[in-house]
């Protein structure tokens, strides 16, 4: 089972580093693109709540939380993902698929550890306008791709026997590629301006969680998550080319000296937040939270670009859901036995085009599946939207449908017969 599960682990930690379209939404132009990690597949469809954990799953969101494992967890989570995006003139669909985590969760006697790798960015579009007013007509073309990835190492540990504490240190590394292509009709070659950038950086995440009786059967839960302000570093180039249509070679080029202009080096700030949560639940049975964050604005701001009529202001957001098992321990019907979760969000991204706020909103639900003893498979769906059609803006609806694997082993047990 152990060796099962690594080859796995490791099978799917290799394709993730190749897996990177998890957006192909026109707003991760933007930043450092659009944040397409949001928890644990368990936690998403209860509106990506922070503030619930146990022991036989990761909430990867909240480093507190490990100390609620008791058994070795293996996590792994995929998502599909349909797009509908609207104009006041257009509507066009598209589909984009992509592992979301691979986490491994390990209990030990006095502290609890995990490890994994997430890609928490995505940069993914692909944007034409047609310019009929001007001789020759010109046809502009936008392309994206890339994004930021996570490579963390969390602890978790109990303070006190209702009280846990975590601290997660994230390596952030990735790159991040925007082409803008102008063609004019009936002219041979096009115009072509390629950006990328090269990011890294290290940022820490600190947590607390409380969980109290408050009478025989419930159950108060608390936590505070804090990440202050952090900076990645980007190490940028610039080429400008000449190309035809097709692609291929058959123009020139030219690497512009960014150095000259201080811009081949920046460093992208990603701004403090805080995240409170409060839940109250039965164990095995039932629970209901709330969790509110915040972030600071100002940051993630890339100095590569200089963009008119874009701002990142202050940050939010509101996530409630929670669930309900008929009978977890029931032998008779397995359906009593899953977990059936739901929850909705409601986020302020703090990005402003043209005065216009980009928020985003998503209504989930989920069910946990059991299966060979505490694993199971945890499937969710979201129905969402982001951005909005005023002012020449997209508006983008989504469906997603989320998997999850949350695979339980037992280590370090001594055996007591030969």
């Amino acid at each position: 089972m152990k060796k099962l599960l690594l080859a796995i682990f490791i099978i799917l930690n290799t394709l993730i580093m190749y897996s990177q379209t998890g957006s192909l939404s026109p707003y991760s132009f933007y930043g450092v693109g659009v944040n397409t990690f949001k928890g644990s597949m368990d936690n998403r469809s209860m509106g990506g709540l922070n503030v619930y954990s146990d022991s036989i799953h990761l909430n990867l969101t909240n480093p507190a939380a490990y100390s609620e494992l008791k058994l070795v967890n293996y996590s792994i989570g995929l998502n599909y993902n349909n797009y509908n995006f609207k104009t006041d003139a257009t509507n066009e669909s598209a589909t984009s698929a992509n592992i979301n985590y691979l986490a491994v969760g390990i209990p030990t006697k006095h502290l609890n550890f995990g490890f994994g790798i997430i890609p928490q960015t995505s940069v993914g579009y692909f944007l034409k306008s047609i310019d009929e007013t001007v001789v020759p007509e010109q046809v502009d073309r936008y392309e994206g791709e890339g994004g930021v990835n996570t490579a963390f190492l969390t602890f978790g540990f109990k303070l006190f026997k209702r009280i846990g504490v975590g601290f997660t240190a994230n390596y952030q590394f990735g790159n991040l590629k925007h082409v803008n292509s102008r063609f004019l009709k009936d002219i041979e070659l096009s115009t072509r301006l390629e950006n990328n950038s090269s990011l890294s950086g290290v940022n820490f995440v600190y947590s607390t969680l409380i969980r109290e009786k408050i009478s025989k059967n419930l159950i108060l839960h608390a936590t505070y998550i804090f990440k202050p302000e952090s900076k990645l570093s980007s190490n940028n180039t610039q080429i400008l080319a000449t190309m035809p249509p097709s692609g291929s070679y058959g123009g020139d080029f030219e690497q512009i000296d960014l150095s000259a202009l201080n811009l081949d080096k920046t460093e992208i700030i990603i701004p403090k937040s805080h995240s409170f949560g409060i839940g109250i639940g039965e164990d095995t049975k039932w629970f209901i939270g709330v969790d509110y964050s915040k972030t600071d604005g100002g940051g993630l701001e890339n100095k590569l670009f200089t963009l008119k009529n874009v701002e990142f202001k202050e940050a939010s957001k509101i996530a409630f859901g929670g669930f309900w098992i008929p009978k977890y321990d029931s032998f008779t019907s397995y359906f009593s036995r899953i977990v059936y979760r739901a929850g909705i969000r409601i986020e302020e991204t703090g990005l402003h085009i043209q005065n216009q706020a980009i928020n985003e909103f998503g209504i989930n639900f989920g069910f946990g599946l059991p299966f060979q003893g505490f694993s199971n498979i945890n499937l969710g769906f979201e129905v969402g939207r982001r951005g909005t059609k005023n002012a020449g803006l997209i508006q983008e609806d989504f469906f997603s449908i989320r998997l999850g694997l949350s695979l339980n082993d037992r280590w370090f047990v001594k055996n007591k017969y030969n």
